[in-house]
């Protein structure tokens, strides 16, 4: 140092000490430093720099470096010796090297140098991290500067903490300032993403045992990341860490696979930090951020991440509370509609649907299904949900049956009559997989148990794990009571509507049957209502012949081929007729030959009797959907089978009566009163359609002399004979009745005089040609006829003036020799 800049300095020293402390310029930042003319040696300057707590710097007007104290060395972290072994030029590219921004610290240095008489105040960001506060000013020597002064002070401490206290108040009021518990989440994450300058952040709320649910995001939207595990064999780091207590402090990177996407080569390099959020010893959260690259994060960083991540647990805790408030009110008020809804239903299938809706408006699920319990096995019946599978896989879920006791989630179900939660579906071994693919990933399901036995399984599925809590077992239970109370009324009202319906069905049968006289009217009516009545498939109805081992009078309906084949419908059920009882019998596998492979789900057999007499059998089958028939189907048809056995035995009292009324008891063709009966609406119908129409009088000749000479019993037996013979001869529309005494009368409708001629004589023929034979005897007969016909029938024209004309013409007959035909024209 030369003689001239040791002057310098001792008048610097002299203002210096006059006008104030070194530690004491960086509080008067608009002090001006005044050179005195008065000298002091250049060693007591160097003693005050070196007294002095701030790092202190003196260049001339140039920016060479005169003259700095330990402090400088010290805050700088420069080596001992510093100023003597560098360059001014690389002095100065050194200390910008340490600063964050080289390019604005020089520009800065530069700008102080133009200005020589600016004062500065301002900051500088290190490296390492540190805040630096920078003051300089120019030093004058007569009203002439000369050169500036520089002090240095290390703020870090002072800058963090009010940094600190700005972001803990940023957040403290973004939570605070919102009531609505989410929003109050994404405001305190938004906040603190914003006052950090992170470029995203995300707060995660633990769920199960590994799974995390997103509670808050904020930042850049491409930086979407998710924590849970989609297999067994894909953890994530961070939620392990956080598991398992592993953090070493309230804030420390983590290397995760999950993020590795957040960085590339071309980016900034950035850090990534976890910040666990513990309430009551257990970690309820996880904080993400993704800050600029700074190396380390320092005890102020960590101070400030632990108080973050207590105000979010707060935040947290007081959002589950309200969200469980709310739940829990609003689970209340669904479910109270819920039991009144179904309280009111009385449909069977109503109530069934209802439940769904329940289901989706009670918790979170992706799909839910309802299962009837049949025998030992679970039928799918409702489903809800499913959305985005495959037609393959929504159809299997829509029509699976389980055997439950080779699925143990229904097993279980069914022996405990308690709901079951399975947490994650990957590795559970009692989770069972229909064959196609399914992503559920979590299960809850509550058997409905109604007079202690299952009838029902209400199941709840989700494509996300650990969806569901045991509140949510609560709720499902409390709603499977409402349905087990529901279909206790529905299956209730179903009985009595049953019942009442079977009552009615039963009195319209009685009153159709009571009603009819006719056999097979009566038959097909009982065979049609019948299968109403029991709901059947398939019916069949016949009554025994005389051999007891036939059937007659068969009716059919909706009856199988197969099934006809096997004595006309009853082979399954033959057994009621040779035991008079009525049978059941259950899946009935056919085994002859032409029906090899039929199978019968259920039949149910019922005897026709009549008091003690059994008449036929009444056979009905289900023939599909494992329908059975039951004891009351039974007692039912056998009200059937008595009163349709009284139906029948009445219809053939009623008709042998009306035989009687209106047959010949010793020929059994009509009698004259029957004749009268029926001739006249034949005339009606010739006179309608304008037809002719013939009558027929025919005598036994000489038929007193066979009653003297062979006694009545043979009289009668030619008479049957005759009228034998005769009903050969005539059609089925000629009216043949016996007129009196040895007398018959036949009206041949459509006929005209020839033709009646022809008829006549071939009946005189036939009669003549076949004796009768009496035991040894052999009885010769003959006929005389006497034939009149009509061959337009006007208003005039009656039944009593063609029998006269008749009449006359057999007279004619009888006169001319017998054994002839004659006719009036």
């Amino acid at each position: 140092m030369t003689d001239a800049d040791s002057s310098a300095f001792a008048r610097f020293f002299r203002t210096f000490g006059d006008f104030a402390r070194p530690d004491q310029l960086l509080h008067r930042p608009t002090a001006m430093l005044f050179l005195a003319p008065h000298e002091q040696p250049a060693a007591l300057l160097r003693a005050v720099f070196e007294a002095t707590s701030e790092a202190a710097l003196v260049t001339d007007i140039a920016g060479n470096i005169l003259l700095l104290n330990k402090q400088f060395e010290e805050l700088w972290r420069l080596a001992p010796g510093w100023l003597e072994t560098i360059t001014t030029h690389d002095r100065v590219q050194q200390l910008a090297q340490l600063v964050c921004d080289p390019d604005q610290f020089l520009s800065r240095i530069e700008e102080t140098y133009d200005q020589p008489e600016r004062e500065v105040v301002d900051w500088l960001t290190l490296r390492d991290g540190r805040i630096i506060e920078r003051y300089t000013c120019g030093l004058r020597l007569d009203e002439r500067i000369i050169g500036r002064i520089w002090l240095f002070r290390d703020i870090t401490s002072r800058e963090r903490a009010q940094r600190e206290l700005k972001v803990m108040k940023s957040v403290l009021e973004a939570l605070n300032r919102i009531v609505e518990p989410q929003r109050q989440l994404q405001a305190g994450v938004q906040a603190l993403v914003q006052e950090l300058g992170a470029r995203a952040g995300w707060l995660w709320g633990l769920k199960g045992g590994n799974v995390a649910r997103l509670l808050a995001h904020y930042g850049v939207r491409e930086l979407r990341i998710d924590l849970t595990p989609s297999a067994p064999g894909d953890p994530c780091e961070c939620l392990r860490r956080l598991l398992e207590h592993d953090f070493p402090s309230a804030a420390h990177p983590v290397v995760c696979p999950r993020l590795a996407h957040l960085s590339t080569d071309q980016q900034e390099p950035e850090r990534h930090i976890s910040i666990p959020i513990y309430s009551r010893d257990r970690p309820p959260a996880i904080l993400n951020l993704i800050l600029p690259s700074i190396p380390l994060f320092n005890v102020t960083e960590m101070r400030l991440f632990a108080a973050i991540a207590n105000q979010f647990s707060v935040a947290i805790e007081r959002a589950r509370l309200f969200e469980s408030v709310r739940e829990e009110q609003r689970a209340a008020e669904v479910l109270r509609q819920a039991s009144a809804t179904l309280s009111a239903l009385l449909d069977f299938e109503q109530v069934l649907d209802h439940v769904l809706d329940q289901i989706v408006a009670l918790m979170p699920c992706d799909g839910a299904s309802v299962m009837l319990v049949e025998g030992m096995q679970a039928r799918v019946v409702r489903v809800y949900g499913y959305k985005g599978l495959s037609d393959e896989a929504g159809h299997a879920i829509r029509h699976v049956t389980f055997d439950i006791l080779r699925t143990p989630t229904l097993r279980r179900l069914l022996e405990t009559g308690q709901p079951w939660i399975i947490s994650e579906t990957l590795d559970n071994p009692e989770w069972v997989r229909i064959e196609q693919a399914l992503p559920i990933r979590s299960w809850l399901g509550a058997p409905v148990i109604v007079r202690q036995q299952a009838v029902a399984f209400i199941c709840v599925d989700s494509f996300a794990p650990y969806a569901y809590s045991p509140e949510h077992a609560r709720r499902l239970a409390t709603l499977a009571s409402s349905v087990s109370l529901a279909l206790q009324n529905a299956q209730l009202y179903a009985q009595t509507n049953e019942a009442l319906e079977r009552e009615r069905r039963l009195g319209d049968l009685m009153r159709a049957i009571s009603s009819a006289l006719d056999i097979d009217v009566i038959l097909a009516t009982v065979a049609r209502l019948a299968m109403e009545l029991v709901s059947a498939d398939a019916v069949a109805l016949g009554l025994l012949a005389s051999d007891q081992r036939a059937l007659t009078h068969v009716h059919t309906f909706s009856m199988p081929e197969a099934l006809m084949a096997l004595q006309q419908g009853m082979g399954p059920v033959w057994q009621a007729v040779e035991t008079g009882q009525s049978v059941i019998r259950h899946h009935v596998a056919l085994t002859d030959p032409h029906t090899a492979g039929f199978c019968i789900c259920s039949a149910l057999g019922t005897p026709i009797v009549a008091g003690d007499q059994l008449l036929g059998l009444l056979a009905v089958y289900h023939l599909r959907n494992n329908r059975r028939f039951t004891e009351r189907d039974s007692a039912m048809l056998d009200i059937v089978g008595r009163q349709t056995g009284i139906a029948v035995a009445n219809a053939r009292l009623f008709a042998e009566t009306q035989r009687l009324a209106t047959t010949d008891h010793v020929t059994g063709l009509f009698n004259r009163h029957h004749f009268f009966a029926l001739a006249p609406r034949e005339l009606e119908r010739a006179r309608r359609y304008h037809h002719s129409v013939a009558l027929l009088i025919i005598d036994v000749d000489y038929f007193k002399a066979i009653n003297d000479t062979y006694g009545h019993d043979a009289g009668d037996m030619v008479l049957r004979t005759i009228a034998e013979r005769m009903r050969c001869e005539l059609r089925d529309a000629d009216i043949l009745a016996r007129f009196g005494g040895e007398e018959f009368i036949a009206l041949l409708p459509e006929t005209n005089l020839a033709g009646a001629l022809r008829v006549a004589e071939r009946l005189r023929a036939a009669i003549e040609s076949s004796p009768a034979s009496l035991q040894a005897h052999t009885i010769h007969i003959t006929i005389s006829i006497g034939c009149a016909a009509l061959d337009s029938i006007s208003g005039n024209d009656c039944l009593e003036m063609l029998i006269h004309r008749a009449d006359r013409a057999l007279y004619r007959a009888k006169a001319g020799g017998r054994n002839q035909v004659a006719s009036d024209p």
